[in-house]
Order: C-alpha cells, then structure tokens, then sequence
C-alpha cells in the first residue's frame, strides 16, 4: 500500500497532508516552497548513506523558518516521524551544561577558578569524593596524582583540566572494568556503577597532563560538570537547563529538552528508534544476553551532562540564538565564551555529536543563520552531522534562493480536521483540546478554518498563522 500511494503521488505532491519525497521517504511538516533545496538535499543525503530518519530546521534572525521530519519513526517503517520529534543529541548537551555553569557564573555562583574536587586537602573543594587507588578508597595526601587538587571549573569547561579524554580509554563506557575493579576490591558495587564510582575510579587515575594545559575533549569532565551544577543549584541537572538556561527564552517550552534513558521501551513517545545494530554486552547484566550497543551496551543516563539529552530542533536553534554552542579556542582566553550569551553578537561556531545510533551537527552562523540536524543512524567513525553541516552551509552561501518570514515551529490547529495529535499532517481539531495539550510557552499555529470556540486562555500561548490564510475563533 506504501509503494501503491508514493507511486499515485510522485515526487513532492501531497497526499492526505503528507509530503513522498521518494518511493521509501515521507516528509513531515509545513512544507517550505523557498527552502525546498533542503528537501532534496536532506533526501538525496539519507538515501546516498541508507538512513533512516533525520530532522532538519532552520532559524533566521530568531526566527525558524523551516523545520521537518524526514523517513521514520519506528524500524518497521509505519510511522512518518513528526518534524517536532525530540531525539538523542549525544555531545550536543555540553553546550547545555556549558550555558549553564556560565550562568552560575554570573549568578556569582561559582567561579572559573574554583576547586573541584574535594579529596581532603586544604582549602577543600566544590564536590567531596575520595579516590580509588585500586586497593580502596584513600584520600589527600595519598592521592595516587595530587595534581588532581587543583583542577578547576574552567579547566574542565576548557577541556584543558588533564583528565581522561575521549581519545585514550573514555572512562564514561568502561561501567564493566570499572565495577570490577571495585568488587575485587570488596567494595560492593552494582551494573552499571553511576556517577559515584565513575568518579572515585577515574580520581585514582594519573592524569594525561597539566591542569590548564593540553586541550583533550573529555565527556568524562562534562558528567562532572554537571555534579558541579546539581551541588552549586541544589536541583538536578536538567531542571537547573530548563529553568535557568531556557526558561527565559520566549516561546521556549522548556518540555522540549528531555532526559535520555537507556532503553528503548523508556524513550520519550516523541523519539525515533535508532539504528545502529551493533551488539554488545548489556551494562546493566553483564552475564546476561547482549544486547544492542544504542540500547544498553552503555549507561546512556550516565552522560546526563555530557551526551545524554533528547530535544527538538526547537530547542537546539533557540540555544544556538541565545548562546555560544562552542569556544573559539579551547586553549586561550576566548575559551571563556563557551555556553556565554551571544547578546545578539553574530559568530560561527558548530557543535556536533556522536553516539550509536545518533549522528547531529548545531551550526551557529555569522550571518544570523543556526541550523541543526540530527539523524538517527552513526557510531565511531561516521561523520553525517558534520557532512551535511558543510553542505547546508555550501548552499546558504551560495544563495539564488528567498528567505520566508514566517514561523513556522509550534503544534498545529485546524478546526475542519478530525482528531489529531497536534502535528503538522494530523493537527488539533479543537482549540480547548489543544490548548490542554501543549505546555507553557507554546506556539500554536492556526491553519485557515473557523471555530465558534469560546472560553478561557489561562496560560502563556502563542496564536500564529503562519500559512495566511483566513483563521476566526469565536463568535462572528
């Protein structure tokens, strides 16, 4: 039947609200007739790599002028997936916590230059831990590296504090090695062992280098980054991002960042399944049967600082607008800048972001572009996000296109529809029920119909018509 209706339909013609790009690639959202370069862009991309499901948006001056979903949700190929779907961003959520140790700095908070950890030595530090030195759990000045006393926040934001970085033996996916060690050590510990003993272990360590030296890319110091922000804020990390860091963006429902779990059966019902096939042993029951790397051959919880956040695009363009995604120069002074507020001053930055089964790419412009994407395929050695980062910006440099105005992000109402989910090809068909839908904050689009509604609007929500058309509520 699939094949039957992208035959009947051809090449970009609507049927029933949904866009066929090709035979196998249905395509979500309000179709841009101005941006449809990145149509067939981001399906002649996904098809050339035998990708399955991707998410693409645009923002303009503080505006998203294009956003869509293309391929599938499930692997069984039944379900478009929606052009608001929140999907694993993997090395995307440093920018987050980044953001927010920046605000913590100037909240008067926290200071670059404070002490990490505290193992005891004079003078302390922000997080109390004791070391493992493979034996058991020894404090200052037993240490086996004392250089680990005086790493700093900034150190850590910078990627210059000497940890392990992700090159040599990333400590974040070593959770069997690591609860091994600290059960023949008799220090009972369960699969797979948290953030604690991730910790204690990698404190035990001797570092690659100099604190303030060296720039190595350490997921390991962002998951500590974001035990410094649970300890300075007293609330948990994603609520201090979504409160603090986007909370005071407009039209920014704060719902739109969520925490990634490990399993499938536990992800979010916006998220798309993720392909990577590869097998591996299951952290969580290591004698148990393997199971696939994207869905528990690593703790994905475990990175809730570093890698493990699910959002829309909604999001990553709004925190691409209001922040700096990445540092100029991890090894100077501009380092300073990673997570600041732009206060509208234009610069191009990228971030991206690897795990299996997630490739993505946030792309800050100096000419008031961001664009972020995410696909739902990769693993160690895949570069989708960055590829299609570098071809996005090969065609806004080289123009022949109009830019639209209009918005185009938020849930959608059309009054002459049949029940709906709020997406672009199934829209709310009543106002009170969309209304009792959508969080704080919320945008919703109005396509052209008319509705004799009428009640309250007690919350924070935006009315928008994108499409022009004529849209009445109430009575006339």
């Amino acid at each position: 039947m699939r094949a039957s209706r992208a035959l009947l339909c051809g090449l970009w013609v609507t049927c029933g609200g949904l866009f066929m790009a090709q035979a196998d690639t249905p395509v979500t959202g309000m179709p841009v007739p101005e941006l449809a370069l990145f149509d067939n862009l981001m399906v002649q991309f996904m098809e050339d790599n035998d990708i399955h499901s991707g998410l693409l948006a645009v923002m303009r001056d503080g505006v998203i002028v294009y956003q869509r979903g293309f391929g599938w949700k499930d692997a069984d190929k039944t379900i478009p997936l929606r052009h608001d779907a929140v999907a694993r961003i993997a090395s995307i959520t440093k920018p987050f916590t980044a953001a927010a140790i920046q605000r913590l700095y100037s909240t008067g908070h926290l200071d670059p230059d404070d002490i990490v950890f505290n193992l005891g030595q004079p003078g302390g530090g922000l997080l109390s831990y004791a070391a493992f030195d493979g034996n058991g759990l020894v404090q200052f000045p037993n240490i086996p590296d004392s250089r680990m006393q005086d790493i700093t926040v900034q150190q850590i934001l910078s990627h210059t504090s000497g940890l392990p970085s992700n090159a040599v033996a990333d400590p974040m996916f070593q959770e069997i090695t690591i609860a091994n060690a600290f059960n023949d050590a008799d220090l009972p510990t369960g699969n797979p062992p948290g953030r604690t003993r991730h910790t204690q272990w990698v404190l035990g360590l001797t570092l690659a280098s100099d604190p303030g030296g060296t720039v190595a890319y350490s997921n390991f110091g962002f998951m500590v980054l974001g035990q410094v922000i649970e300890a300075v804020s007293g609330t948990n990390h994603l609520t201090y991002v979504r409160n603090n860091v986007l909370g005071g963006i407009a039209w920014l429902p704060i719902t739109e960042v969520v925490a990634g779990r490990t399993f499938e059966v536990e992800l979010d019902p916006r998220e798309p399944y993720y392909a990577n096939t590869q097998m591996a042993t299951n952290v969580f029951d290591p004698n148990g049967p393997q199971v696939r790397r994207a869905h528990g051959g690593y703790h994905h919880e475990l990175h809730f600082a570093s890698g493990a956040f699910a959002t829309s695009t909604t999001a990553l363009l709004h925190l691409a607008e209001n922040y700096y995604v990445q540092a100029e120069n991890f090894g100077g002074g501009s380092a300073l800048t990673y997570g600041a507020l732009t206060n509208g001053v234009r610069s191009t930055r990228s971030h991206g972001g690897l795990l299996w089964g997630t490739d993505t790419s946030l792309r800050q412009r100096s000419d008031g572009v961001n664009f972020a994407v995410i696909f739902n395929a990769g693993g160690p050695g895949t570069n989708f996000g960055g590829q299609m980062r570098d071809l996005l910006d090969g065609v806004l440099d080289g123009g022949g296109f109009t830019w639209p105005d209009q918005g185009v992000d938020g849930q959608w109402v059309d009054f002459s529809a049949g029940m709906g989910d709020g997406s672009y090809e199934f829209p709310w068909a009543d106002l009170g029920v969309a209304l009792g839908s959508s969080p704080a904050k919320a945008t919703l689009n109005l396509r052209a119909s008319v509705s004799d509604w009428t009640g309250v609007i007690n919350q924070r929500v935006r009315l928008r018509n994108p499409q022009n058309g004529v849209a009445r509520i109430g009575q006339q």
